[in-house]
C-alpha cells in the first residue's frame, strides 16, 4: 500500500495541533494523532506496526468509498443533512426518555396485577401449542449414580423429600426444575427431553412419572398437568408476558404523563409560539 504524505502547508491550520498528516483520500486527510493509541496493546513491535498499517488501509477504503457515495447519490435520492438531524434528534428523545424510564418508573408488578390482567384478558391467551406442567434431572450418566432415592424424593413431594431432592440435584444433576412445576410448549419439551428416540410423545398428556436416557443422559420426569391446543394458558405460563405487557403500558402512560407536563409548562412560560 502506498500512502501519500503532504507538507503541512497544504493541510488546514485547525488541524496543525493533529501532527503531520499520514493519508490522504481526496480532500479529507488522517493525522499522527488520529492513530494515537492504534496498536498499543501489542506484544511486539511490529505488531502495533501492523495494526497501525492496517488501521489506515482501513480508514483510506472507507473514505473512498464513502466519497463515490456522497459524490453519486443526489439530492432526490437522499437528504443526508436531514437524516441526520432527524436521527439527533430522535437519539436524545429516545436516551432522556430512557434515562427518565430508569429511575422515576416504577417496575414493581405486583401478582395481583398480573392475576387482574390475565383474567380480564384471558381470551387474548389461547394457547397455540399444547402445554405440559413438569418437573425433571438431568443425571450424566457417566456418573453412575443410583436414583431409586431421588424418583422417590421426586415423586413424593414434601419440605424433607424437597431439600433432600435439592441437595442430589446440586451433587449430580446437569440440569434440574424442582422447585416448582414448569410449563413448556411441546417445541420446548423436544428440545429438553429425549421425546423421539424414548417414545415419550404423549407422556406429557399422562400425568405420570417418566424414566428415560439418551447416549449421554438419564432423565427423571415429572408431569404433572397439562393443557391442550385452545385452551386459555395457564397464568404462569404467560407471566412474563403480562408483565412486559403491563410495564409497556405503564411506561407510555408515564412518558404521556411527562410529554404533557413539559407542553403545559412550556405554554404557561410563554416558551412558544405558533402564528
Amino acid at each position: 500500500m502506498t500512502i501519500a504524505f503532504h507538507s503541512c502547508s497544504t493541510v488546514s491550520k485547525k488541524n496543525s495541533d493533529k501532527g503531520s498528516p499520514i493519508a490522504r483520500v481526496y480532500e479529507k486527510y488522517l493525522y499522527e494523532q488520529d492513530v494515537e493509541g492504534v496498536g498499543r496493546g501489542a506484544a511486539k513491535p511490529e505488531d502495533s506496526i501492523l495494526a497501525v498499517t492496517n488501521y489506515i488501509e482501513s480508514w483510506v477504503r472507507h473514505n473512498l468509498i464513502l466519497h463515490y457515495a456522497e459524490e453519486n447519490l443526489s439530492d432526490k435520492n437522499i437528504d443526508l443533512e436531514k437524516q441526520l438531524t432527524d436521527y439527533r434528534e430522535s437519539l436524545s428523545i429516545f436516551y432522556y426518555e430512557k434515562e427518565l424510564i430508569k429511575q422515576k418508573l416504577d417496575t414493581v408488578v405486583s401478582e395481583k396485577e398480573i392475576k387482574d390482567y390475565y383474567l380480564k384478558y384471558i381470551d387474548n391467551f389461547e394457547l397455540k401449542t399444547a402445554v405440559s406442567k413438569m418437573r425433571y434431572i438431568m443425571i450424566p450418566k457417566s456418573l453412575r449414580v443410583k436414583t431409586d432415592s431421588a424418583v422417590y424424593w421426586l415423586k413424593k413431594q414434601n419440605e424433607i423429600n424437597q431439600s433432600k431432592l435439592q441437595n442430589f440435584c446440586l451433587e449430580n444433576a446437569v440440569k434440574f426444575q424442582i422447585t416448582d412445576s414448569s410449563w413448556f410448549s411441546v417445541d420446548e419439551l423436544s428440545s429438553l427431553l429425549p421425546l423421539t428416540e424414548n417414545n415419550l410423545e404423549n407422556a406429557p398428556y399422562n400425568k405420570s412419572f417418566q424414566f428415560t436416557s439418551d447416549s449421554s443422559y438419564q432423565y427423571l420426569i415429572s408431569f404433572d398437568d397439562f393443557k391442550l391446543k385452545g385452551n386459555a394458558a395457564p397464568i404462569q405460563y404467560v407471566r412474563k408476558d403480562i408483565v412486559t405487557i403491563i410495564l409497556n403500558k405503564r411506561k407510555l402512560a408515564y412518558l404521556s404523563t411527562i410529554h404533557n407536563s413539559i407542553y403545559q409548562d412550556a405554554l404557561q412560560n410563554k416558551k412558544f409560539e405558533t402564528y
